[in-house]
C-alpha cells in the first residue's frame, strides 16, 4: 500500500496551489517533483480538491487520474463520473435502505475469501467452552457472516448450542432481512433485534456477551467515541471479534494527503472490486453508488466529527483497544485475512483474562 512520509506531506501540499491555480496541468512540471508510484494518488488529491470547490478543471485531473490507475484503482473514476452526472460532489440517496447493494459488496469474490478467514480465525482464536452461545452482531448486515459463523464454531466445540442471539444494525432493512435468515436458521435461539447504532445504545444493551462480532462496522465513529462506547460496553463481554480496514480515514484532515491517498487507495480498490472490468450490471452499479458512495463522499466533503467513515490503522485500533476495553479484556490475537497491493483487511481477537 502506498503510504506517504511526511516528507511526501509536506512536498504534496507545497505543490498543490500550482496544480489548483491552473499553472500546471497533469504531467505538467508538478509531477515530475514527486515519484511515478504517487502520481495516481496525487491526480486525485488535486481532482478532489478542486471538485470540492465545484472546479470544472478537477475533471481533466481525474481523467488523468484514471488513466493513471488502471483497472485496479477506480476512486478517480468514479469521483468523475460523480462530477459527470451531477457538476458537484454528491453521493446518490438511499445508503443501506435496499440490502442487495450491500449484499452484493459481501459476496464479492475478494469479500468471501476474506470472510473464509475471519471465520478461520475466529474458530482457531477462541478457546473451547461449554454451554450455551450468547451472541451480539454490531453492525450486523444480512446476518451472511453471523449465519456462516455459528455453525464453525459450534463444529469446532468452541460452544454447544446457540441460545441467544443479539442484531443489531441502523438499517430496517437489513436487521429485518438478518432476522430472518438467523431465526431460520436457529429456531431453538432467541433471536432479538434493535434498530439502533452501538454508540447510542451501548450502555443500555442488557448482555452479558459470550461473543460480540462487529464486521465493518465499528469504523463509523471517530476514534474517541470508539473508545467511550466500547468501555461502556466492556463489562458485558467475554470475547470481542472485529473484522476492520486498515485504512487511515480517522485522523486526517480534509482535503489533507494522507486522507486522500488513503481514499484513492482504499476506495478504489473497492471499486475496482464491485464494478469489474466490464461494464457493471444494475446490481454492481446500485452497489458502488448506494454502498461505497455515501463513505467516499463523505470521506471528501466533510469533516472529522461530520463526516461518517473513521477507519484506523490496525496499531491504532489495538492501542484504542486496550485503553477502551480495561485491563481484564486484553488482545488475544490478530490476523490479516485479505491482502492486497491496494488494501488490507484484518481480524482481531480481544477476550477476558480472569
Amino acid at each position: 500500500m502506498l503510504t506517504l512520509e511526511s516528507r511526501d506531506v509536506e512536498t504534496w501540499n507545497q505543490l498543490l496551489p500550482e496544480a489548483v491555480s491552473g499553472r500546471s496541468g497533469p504531467a505538467g512540471p508538478v509531477e515530475r517533483q514527486i515519484p511515478a508510484e504517487q502520481v495516481g494518488a496525487f491526480r486525485f488529491f488535486v481532482g478532489t480538491s478542486l471538485a470540492g470547490s465545484a472546479d470544472p478543471r478537477a475533471d481533466a485531473w481525474l481523467d488523468a487520474g484514471a488513466a493513471a490507475d488502471g483497472a485496479d484503482l477506480r476512486a478517480s473514476a468514479y469521483v468523475a463520473g460523480l462530477l459527470h452526472g451531477s457538476g458537484h460532489l454528491e453521493a446518490p440517496r438511499g445508503a443501506f435502505d435496499d440490502p442487495r447493494a450491500y449484499v452484493h459488496f459481501a459476496t464479492l469474490p475478494a469479500m468471501r475469501v476474506c470472510r473464509g478467514e475471519f471465520v478461520s480465525f475466529t474458530v482457531d482464536s477462541l478457546p473451547a467452552e461449554s454451554g450455551s452461545l450468547r451472541v451480539l452482531d454490531v453492525g450486523c448486515g444480512d446476518g451472511g457472516l453471523l449465519a456462516e459463523l455459528l455453525p464453525a464454531l459450534l463444529d469446532a466445540g468452541r460452544w454447544d448450542e446457540v441460545s441467544a442471539i443479539t442484531l443489531l444494525d441502523p438499517s430496517p432493512a437489513m436487521v429485518s432481512a438478518a432476522k430472518s435468515r438467523l431465526a431460520s436458521a436457529w429456531p431453538a435461539a432467541r433471536v432479538e433485534s434493535r434498530v439502533a447504532r452501538l454508540e447510542h445504545v451501548a450502555s443500555t444493551l442488557p448482555g452479558p456477551y459470550d461473543l460480540v462480532l462487529g464486521s465493518l462496522s465499528l469504523h463509523h465513529m471517530p476514534a474517541e467515541v470508539k473508545h467511550r462506547t466500547l468501555a461502556a460496553l466492556a463489562p458485558s463481554i467475554e470475547h470481542l471479534l472485529l473484522l476492520e480496514l486498515d485504512a487511515d480515514h480517522d485522523s486526517p484532515e480534509l482535503g489533507s494527503p494522507r486522507l486522500a491517498a488513503s481514499v484513492h487507495q482504499t476506495y478504489g480498490w473497492m471499486l475496482a472490486q464491485i464494478l469489474g472490468p466490464n461494464p457493471p450490471d444494475a446490481v454492481a452499479r446500485e452497489s458502488a453508488d448506494r454502498f461505497v458512495a455515501p463513505e467516499l463522499v463523505s470521506l471528501l466533503t466533510q469533516p472529522r466529527g461530520a463526516r461518517s467513515e473513521y477507519h484506523m490503522r490496525r496499531d491504532r485500533w489495538l492501542s484504542l483497544l486496550s485503553g477502551a476495553m480495561g485491563p481484564d479484556i486484553r488482545p488475544l490475537g490478530t490476523r490479516t485475512v485479505l491482502a492486497t497491493p491496494h488494501a488490507d483487511l484484518f481480524a482481531l481477537h480481544l477476550g477476558r483474562t480472569a
